[in-house]
């Protein structure tokens, strides 16, 4: 479809889409979206079509990874911060309270 790049995932709402987008462009992968809902006109049809996520193929092993470890963080339960001992949500890599990285 795009010359050098590969899909790597489907998601069935755009909003799922950004934010997997939003964690790899953070980490430094490039990441290209592409749906097709007439604009935002016609969500449902990111339901049938799907929005497609792309990054380029010497990244792929890289998006992958970052992409099942932040699955893994989201259903991980709780974790307690080492600098103020607050529980915080498996879904955060970061300290709510205190912002010290989660480790």
């Amino acid at each position: 479809m795009r010359d050098g790049m590969t899909r790597l995932e489907t998601y069935t709402s755009e909003i799922e889409a950004e934010i997997a987008k939003g964690r790899l462009e953070t980490l430094g992968v490039t990441v290209i979206l592409e749906k097709d809902n007439c604009g935002s006109m016609q969500p449902h049809l990111d339901l049938q079509a799907g929005v497609k996520l792309y990054v380029p193929d010497q990244e792929l092993d890289k998006a992958r990874d970052i992409l099942a470890t932040s699955a893994a963080a989201t259903t991980s339960g709780t974790w307690v911060c080492a600098g103020c001992s607050e529980e915080i949500d498996g879904s955060y890599d970061a300290c709510w309270k205190c912002g010290r990285d989660r480790e």
